[in-house]
């Protein structure tokens, strides 16, 4: 007798590129996805189809709303049921944009996040709100995965979704990339090339981009601060695919310009993290942060806010590294202190090391496996 082919696994999300936080999930559920021998197909609007098949996946790729305005992610959503209404996959996994009798992995939490950047609501109409709103108020779903709990207080509260039926999931990180033997060796030659002096500290912010979510003003107004305590010891690196040049204007009007170093992307990001002596993220808000997990891995000690959901690793035995976005003075303070004191940086650094090991890919991937496997025994039991 033949076995039968392998369960269909759809993973649904409008574009698949490593460079991207949700890209990277997206992989890491083929990965679990594929240990539990689902057959998966990744269905997308744009994607590298080398990356997908790298992963063991297939790419489909459908045509794109060529509009902007909320109706193109709801194009996006109806191409997605009408392919799972053709070929009828055990498995529905949406990144937000698709409704699904599964399981909803939200990234973001746009209303919040708006709130907290803007202090005001989105305006009526607004593309990404529109079809979270249809997704999440429509609770087809059995269960919402979000990436940390800041993220399920508010879903709970805002599309009144029962706890029990929020997951949080957070992100992971390579442990063969982000480590303190590949961080470290290159310290020096990469400080050498940031042009920052033997005598001197570098506080870095990387993110991917949007300056003004992860506070980058904030930083300028505490660098200031920093400088009229430590008076040309400091330098500040902004790393991110954002225009700098309003924070340029800002460390200028703060004669603070000649102490910022700006750059959009840098190669060997772990070895960056060796070369700072602090790793700050003062976001108003940060669904979650993987690029502050990936400096704790490489042992360089944080601070974060506490509207950074990455935070949550610190909360306990490290609740001091955590401090609230708008508190610049609060800021000021700590830096200095932990500057002052190379000891407990050290100490902090490698500590943090150790902490998120508990994050690793891995382990991670461990319990995305055990997390579909549970989804699955409840379609399979009701």
């Amino acid at each position: 007798m033949s076995e039968s082919p392998p369960s269909l696994a759809l993973i649904a999300i409008r574009q698949v590129e490593k460079s991207t936080g949700a890209s990277r999930n997206a992989l890491e559920q083929t990965s679990a996805l594929i240990a539990l021998g689902y057959r998966v197909v990744i269905i997308a609007e744009r994607g590298r189809a080398d990356l997908v098949e790298r992963a063991g996946a297939q790419l489909v790729l459908t045509r794109r709303w060529p509009f902007k305005g909320p109706f193109r992610r709801f194009w996006f959503n109806r191409r997605v049921q009408a392919w799972a209404r053709r070929h009828r996959p055990a498995l529905l996994v949406s990144h937000g944009d698709v409704e699904t009798p599964d399981v909803v992995y939200l990234h973001n939490c746009v209303h919040l996040a708006n709130q907290a950047i803007y202090g005001r609501p989105l305006p009526t109409g607004h593309e990404v709100a529109a079809i979270h709103d249809h997704v999440l108020g429509g609770r087809r779903f059995r269960r919402v995965a979000v990436n940390s709990r800041l993220m399920a207080h508010d879903l709970a509260s805002r599309y009144g979704i029962d706890e029990s039926a929020i997951e949080i999931s957070y992100p992971g990180y390579d442990p063969a990339q982000f480590n303190p033997q590949r961080a470290r060796p290159r310290r020096e030659q990469q400080r050498l090339a940031l042009g920052v002096g033997d005598d001197e500290w570098l506080i870095g912010l990387v993110t991917s981009g949007n300056f003004r979510k992860r506070n980058v003003a904030g930083l300028v107004r505490m660098a200031a601060g920093i400088e009229h305590r430590l008076p040309g010891r400091c330098r500040f690196l902004v790393v991110g695919r954002d225009d700098p040049a309003p924070y340029q204007r800002q460390a200028v009007s703060l004669n603070v310009a000649e102490r910022f170093i700006w750059r959009s992307t840098i190669d060997d990001v772990e070895s960056l993290y060796g070369a700072l002596d602090l790793f700050v993220l003062p976001a108003h808000i940060e669904e979650f942060g993987r690029v502050a997990l990936e400096a704790m891995a490489c042992a360089t000690p944080v601070l974060l806010s506490s509207s950074v959901g990455s935070a949550e690793v610190l909360e306990g035995r490290h609740a001091e590294l955590i401090l609230k976005a708008d508190d610049d003075a609060g800021w000021v303070e700590r830096i200095v202190e932990l500057l002052g004191d190379a000891p407990r940086r050290e100490e902090i650094g490698m500590a943090l090391a150790h902490r998120v090991t508990d994050w690793s890919h891995e382990r991670q991937r461990n319990r995305l496996m055990a997390s579909f496997e549970s989804l699955q025994a409840s379609k399979e039991s009701s």
